[in-house]
């Protein structure tokens, strides 16, 4: 068993002349790290010999023999360790930025912006393809935005093929799913398939997975989706709604070109990447007169963004499938909006820095109390003079801001046996009698957790019974809520660390029962008032039953 590439490279460490600083990523066939030589940055990937060396000395036989524009490019290559090499190390260019996707969901492109990123991608397929150089892995993660000048750059290239590679062994091209070809997932559910046959990925297969990558950049949706089962069938069937049904603000020229390269059949497709080129020039100068083209794609974290659906009132009783549909039919990118800022009055003095809050320390706290409940009983010690211990030290108010000490009856402290704090849920007070008005209405809490309720009916003391499958049933179920559990254990302590003896009251005498004194005295021969008789116990004093 192979030891992880995390457990052998590390940062500052150096590999074949190169400092190593951290890493950058993963593939299918490899690992990527970020490292230095000659205060210049680059990329090292490391391949595993034994286990996917046939894909990295493919992957090096295409690189050392193009270099395209806007693809990475190969600096250097070398073996490690060199005493005995378990690693294929590529040294490629460092291409600082963000993938595809993660850009179009940082800045919310429009159309036209779109059409102008993808153009210098289609370029570089241009010029790959005239070399008869396949990707054959092509997705959104794979097409990497340089933040310099925001230039498309095509990575990894460890499934790629191309006239005179080296062959590997499978079916399939290992490509993700979703960019799969309907001929390709018909090949793949071929039952009659011989023995060893491959498919043969050409290049109608390179510009389906283009549409699936333009489909998702203007609907950010996958064209089909689903689990396996149910993808491979939705593939091969084709037929995905139109983008501009899906998306209103997708322009239709857009979308057509978009079902163009994702038509069922090959030939019914873009034919090649020269084709596409000419057909986004040709939408880029349409862009130029119809300012629909400068909309952005997805709605925007903006007040002018906002739509009725995000109300939470909105949502229905099953709030996961309205949240799986909007995110389906209204996705949001950009930049989310900054928290609001606090302006303080001028005229106030500057709020200085004070010790948290009683509530603050005691939820805190939950986890040591906890466990120091046990030993806490042992020694006898109660739960009270450990929270006691956590009262702040009384501090100047400051003007303006609300006090948060809780209202307390004279005389009452809270180093007493059962501190009774305000927490997360908040309890009635100890000074009034346990029923003596309806329960403390509950704090607003920090965290989201689940609030048991039980209700009392009036003269009796049975809880009402939750309905099946309710909150209280799944909480029952659970764990129970956070604060439910430190008030069981706050009382568990109490009652384990009593030091003093229990002593049970004496009951009230009772009359005897009708016939008892003749079956004692007629029956059992026992005199009444005999305190010598061997049957009454020694130390009891007082008449018979």
């Amino acid at each position: 068993m192979k030891t992880p590439l995390e457990d052998v490279v590390q940062p500052d460490m150096v590999v074949g002349g190169y400092r190593v600083d951290k890493r950058l990523g993963a593939g299918g066939f490899g690992k990527v790290y970020l490292a230095w030589r000659d205060g210049g940055p680059c990329a090292l990937k490391f391949i595993h010999l034994e286990s996917v060396g046939e894909w990295g000395w493919r992957e090096l036989f295409i690189m050392l023999r193009h270099e395209f524009p806007n693809v990475v490019k190969l600096l250097s290559h070398f073996k490690w360790p060199e005493e005995k090499p378990e690693y294929l190390v590529l040294v490629m260019e460092y291409v600082p930025g963000v993938t595809l996707y993660q850009w179009a969901r940082d800045n919310n492109p429009c159309a036209r912006e779109l059409v102008e990123k993808l153009l210098p991608l289609a370029r570089a397929f241009k010029a790959i393809h005239a070399e008869e150089v396949l990707h054959r892995d092509l997705k959104g993660d794979n097409v990497l935005v340089r933040e310099t000048d925001g230039e498309p750059v095509l990575v990894d290239f460890g499934a790629g093929t191309m006239p005179g590679a080296p062959r590997v062994t499978g079916a399939l091209a290992p490509a993700n799913l979703h960019y799969r070809s309907p001929e390709s997932v018909a090949f793949f559910l071929r039952q009659e398939r011989k023995q060893g046959e491959r498919y043969e990925y050409a290049l109608t297969d390179e510009l389906y997975a283009l549409g699936v990558i333009l489909y998702v950049l203007i609907t950010d949706v996958y064209p089909f989706d689903g689990p396996d089962d149910e993808l491979l069938g939705e593939i091969l069937e084709g037929g995905p709604k139109p983008p501009h049904v899906r998306n209103s603000r997708v322009p239709r020229a857009l979308s057509d070109l978009c079902l163009h390269l994702l038509a069922r059949e090959p030939h019914a497709r873009v034919p090649n990447a020269e084709s596409l080129c000419e057909a986004l020039e040709k939408l880029r100068e349409e862009a130029k007169t119809d300012p629909r083209w400068d909309m952005t794609l997805c709605y925007g974290w903006t007040v002018d963004g906002r739509t009725t659906e995000d109300a939470p009132e909105l949502m229905g009783d099953d709030p996961q499938a309205w949240l799986r549909r909007w995110i389906r039919q209204k996705p949001k990118r950009g930049e989310p909006p900054a928290p609001p800022v606090v302006v303080l009055d001028p005229s106030e003095p500057p709020a200085t820095k004070t010790l948290p809050t009683l509530r603050t320390r005691v939820r805190r706290a939950v986890p040591v109390l906890l466990v120091a409940v046990v030993g806490l009983a042992g020694v006898g010690l109660g739960l009270g003079h450990v929270l006691g211990q956590l009262q702040p030290p009384p501090s100047t108010p400051i003007p303006g801001q609300p006090s948060l000490t809780p209202t307390q009856p004279e005389g009452f402290s809270l180093t007493g046996s059962m501190p009774w704090v305000t927490r997360v849920h908040e309890i009635a007070p100890p000074w009034k009698p346990p029923e003596a008005d309806a329960g403390a209405a509950p704090s607003k809490a920090d965290t989201s957790a689940p609030v048991t309720t039980m209700t009392l009916s009036s003269g009796t003391t049975r809880m009402k019974k939750k309905a099946p499958g309710s909150q209280a049933e799944r909480e029952k179920k659970g764990n129970g809520s956070t604060g439910a559990n430190v008030l069981l254990a706050a009382a568990a302590a109490a009652n384990m660390a009593c030091a003093g003896a229990q002593v049970r009251k004496e009951p009230a005498p009772q009359a005897c029962p009708a016939g008892a004194v003749e079956t004692m005295t007629g029956q059992l021969g026992i005199p009444v008032g005999d305190l010598s008789h061997p049957l009454i116990l020694a130390g009891e004093q007082g008449s018979g039953v």
